[in-house]
């Protein structure tokens, strides 16, 4: 199995846990993801959902930071979601220091 697909099937597992009210393991899942600087959007975006909920601004910010730091070290003309993302991940992370 490649490790992409590893990734991708945390992402969907984490999903349906979600789902089902398993927000621990589903962290535990999406924080795996993101440990391995995963190059799509949905752990960041996830955690950061499940972080502001939970009213843990510093692990949002946390999430928000790496999605970052993620995106950036993205080529935009590989990939053509990289200003898009960056900018909304810019944006999060702008909310989230503004309600501190």
């Amino acid at each position: 199995m490649s490790y992409f697909k590893t990734q991708v099937d945390r992402n969907l597992m984490g999903k349906l846990l979600e789902k089902k009210g398993k927000i621990l393991e589903a962290k535990a899942l999406y924080e795996a993801n993101i440990s391995e600087d995963f190059e799509g959007s949905f752990p960041y975006r996830r955690l950061a959902i499940i972080y502001r909920k939970e009213k843990s601004k510093a692990d949002e910010i946390r999430v928000l930071n790496k999605a970052l730091v993620v995106f950036n070290s993205l080529i935009p003309s590989e990939r053509k979601d990289v200003d898009a993302k960056l900018r909304e991940f810019r944006e999060a992370l702008r909310k989230a220091k503004s309600k501190m």
